[in-house]
């Protein structure tokens, strides 16, 4: 059985996150812009502003996903309100995709942003990325089409904000 078990990225382990990191983007995007790639490869920048975690593969201890659990406020933080925590970054190695690790990952993000005692979890994607979207939405994300007019009216890259509800009162 190929079981996936989600942690926290030792740091002796960010060099290789930032590569899976790319190498997760760049299967869906050849040519990132050089500041979208420095960002890709800051794990330890990402660590600090909140929780970096990966997705290993148990039966081979290798790592095969990650993402940015992120405090508000932090410099990577982009969508965050004051009681929100947000996931960015979400990337699973190609040949390990649709085995469970994206929805693996955002669970253990849901939980660990509840933790933090957060009012709601925020993430977006391109407006174009449906199969995250579908996962998203089978883990109880909403899509937030206001907060998309608000973010997209300066940005290049038109995305899809979603949020999910942690209990600490309405998303």
């Amino acid at each position: 059985m190929n079981r996936i078990r989600i942690r926290t990225a030792r740091a002796q382990e960010h060099e290789q996150v930032a590569a899976l990191t790319v190498d997760g983007f760049r299967s869906r995007n050849s040519a990132p812009r050089p500041e979208r790639l420095a960002l890709l490869r800051d794990a330890p920048g990402r660590a600090a502003a909140g929780d970096l975690l990966v997705a290993v593969h148990e039966a081979s201890a290798t790592l095969i996903g990650t993402a940015s659990l992120l405090r508000p406020g932090t410099a990577y933080a982009r969508l965050a309100l004051p009681d929100e925590a947000e996931l960015r970054l979400l990337a699973v190695l190609p040949e390990h995709r649709g085995r469970g690790a994206a929805g693996a990952l955002l669970a253990e993000g849901i939980e660990r942003a509840r933790s933090w005692g957060m009012r709601a979890l925020v993430l977006d994607t391109g407006r174009d990325n449906v199969a995250s979207q579908r996962v998203y939405q089978r883990l109880g994300f909403v899509r937030q089409y206001a907060r998309e007019e608000r973010e997209n009216r300066h940005r290049p890259v038109k995305t899809a904000v979603f949020s999910h509800d942690l209990g600490r009162g309405r998303a």
